[in-house]
């Protein structure tokens, strides 16, 4: 009976000694590469390692990482054996001070609340006992008329008394109250910086001799992103577009990223790389036989072009898949990759843990232009003046929001629209009241008399363009007129007014170039004819 305490503390020792091995590293966030959904994280950590078998835990990591992305890299006389990950619920990472704060202020009004609560229930008790005693008072027959009278007199001033005492702490509970939402509300603001548990990366190690080792770890976290957002200023209608591209990144994924080096990729890596395979295609309504191979030609045929256009891009393309291209400009660093392209930060740069969009600026292009206003009368008096651009491929921008500013004014929020294929880029600039636009109809409005069961009605419209800004101007001016798909409806352009005219659509299209304080005047005239008891909107 006496080995078994004496195995006992060799296996005990033997724990102790896997426990003594276990090494908690320190790790510095470096950089940080954001996706579209998603950020790659870089930490950095340095030590010295003792020869044999060790394991290293690098601690204090967002419990979000993507276990499948983390890779360990080393510097070093040494070899890593395996690299596993684990979250830690018992260790949270760090409560933010104002967190602490704001939950410090909430606890303290709470206590004050339950405190002036409870001398207004003081106010509450008195004056249901005031209800008691009265109604003793009252019920006893020895008591003179003098006597009930200065027992009323006391209940009332003590009643009137309660009272105002109730209402006092009525209105101190409804003032602290009032204060500890606000609170909450704040720190409801804070709850994407709220503790949250953390994950632990294990390497295991083995070290022949003692070494300094240096580390690299990297991994995916989905609670992150950026969205690119622009701000487009044009100074003049002769002068270049400037425009500023921004990345409004969110952090949320519980680690702060305090002055770290930021790149902003164009990918997203949650949609995944597999190309779609397509699967037969079985029909089994005959019925429906006509209307689905119509449709399925459409599908059929796009669905087939992105694939080989994708394969054709992956066999032929004579770029090297690591191929990597640097160019500069005006402040940060553009690189090229073969499906994608990343902006480099210049300068660290500060993303807190909060969830909120912060804004740093990516680059500065001054984009050459062309300017020409726009009008359609009938739906706005306003015209509208829009950048035209070309060869903005080569810009590496993406479809985003845009704060527009023209002539040192912001004018309002447009959308820079670079998901459809287009040689030409048009930037709308809003609204310029220098331009003036009137549609007025035309006062020789006639009716013709019925002829053969049908009536003529022939409408005729006005367009005067003002252009009272100090230079010249481009114009284009929109109108339309009935189109019918009637056969017993007839529609007739009698006077097109010199616009180019599309029939099929209804379309007329007056370009024109209008001189400074210069006025244009057009109009168009247009004949229906349908039958009388078939009455139509000829406006």
């Amino acid at each position: 009976m006496r080995p078994r305490p004496i195995l006992w503390i060799i296996f005990l020792a033997t724990g102790l000694g896997v426990q003594a091995a276990e090494q908690p590293v320190p790790s510095k966030l470096t950089g940080s590469k954001i996706f579209l959904s998603g950020a790659q994280i870089t930490r950095k950590a340095s030590l010295s390692l003792t020869s044999g078998s060790s394991t290293l835990v690098f601690t204090g990591l967002p419990q979000g990482l993507d276990p499948q992305s983390i890779e360990v890299t080393g510097k070093g006389g040494f070899t890593i054996l395996s690299v596993n990950h684990r979250v830690n619920y018992l260790t949270e990472s760090p409560k933010k001070q104002e967190i602490a704060d704001l939950q410090d202020r909430i606890k303290k009004l709470e206590h004050d609340y339950n405190v002036e609560r409870g001398i207004q229930q003081v106010w509450e008790n008195e004056e249901q006992l005031l209800a008691k005693n009265s109604a003793v008072a009252g019920q006893q027959n020895g008591l003179t008329a003098t006597q009930l009278q200065a027992v009323n007199d006391y209940v009332r001033d003590r009643l009137k008394a309660v009272k105002i005492g109730w209402l006092a702490q009525q209105e101190k509970l409804t003032d602290i109250g009032n204060a500890a939402d606000k609170l909450r509300q704040q720190l409801a603001q804070l709850q994407a910086q709220a503790p949250r548990p953390t994950s632990e990366i294990f390497v295991e190690i083995d070290a022949p001799a003692t070494v300094n080792a240096s580390f690299v770890l990297t991994y995916f976290t989905a609670n992150a992103g950026w969205t690119p957002a622009y701000d487009l200023r044009a100074r003049s209608v002769d002068g270049p577009v400037e425009l500023l591209m921004k990345a409004r990144i969110v952090n949320n994924t519980g680690e702060d990223w305090d002055k770290v080096d930021l790149i902003l990729n164009s990918g997203n890596p949650t949609l995944g790389g597999v190309m779609p395979m397509l699967s037969p295609w079985v029909l089994d309504r005959p019925i429906m036989l006509q209307t689905i191979q119509s449709a399925g030609r459409t599908r059929s045929n796009k669905a087939l072009e992105a694939p080989a256009a994708m394969a054709e891009d992956a066999l032929g393309s004579s770029r090297d898949l690591e191929q990597e291209e640097a160019r500069f400009e005006l402040g940060n660093t553009v690189v090229y990759r073969t499906t994608t392209f990343e902006f480099g930060i210049d300068a660290p740069f500060s993303v807190p843990s909060d969830g909120i969009a912060h804004t740093v600026g990516v680059k500065t292009l001054s984009i050459p232009a062309t300017y020409r206003y726009y009008a359609i009368p009938k739906l706005d008096k306003d015209a509208f003046l829009y950048a035209r651009t070309t060869g903005w491929e080569d810009l590496d921008l993406l479809p985003g929001d845009a704060n527009v500013f023209f002539e040192g004014t912001y004018v309002g929020r447009s959308y820079l629209d670079l998901g459809r294929p287009q040689d030409t880029l048009e930037i709308s600039l809003g609204r310029d009241k220098g331009v003036v636009v009137e549609r007025v109809k035309r006062k020789d409005y006639s009716e013709k008399p019925v002829i053969g069961g049908k009536r003529t009605v022939t409408i005729a419209w006005d367009l005067t363009v003002k252009n009272n800004k100090s230079t010249a101007i481009d114009l284009v001016i929109k109108d339309q007129m009935p189109v019918s798909p009637m056969s017993e409806v007839e529609v007739k352009l009698e006077e097109d007014g010199g616009a180019k005219v599309d029939k099929d659509k209804g379309l007329l299209t007056w370009e024109r170039h209008i001189a400074a304080k210069g006025t244009e005047k057009l109009g168009f005239t247009y004949s229906v004819k349908h039958p009388k008891d078939q009455p139509v909107m000829l406006e």
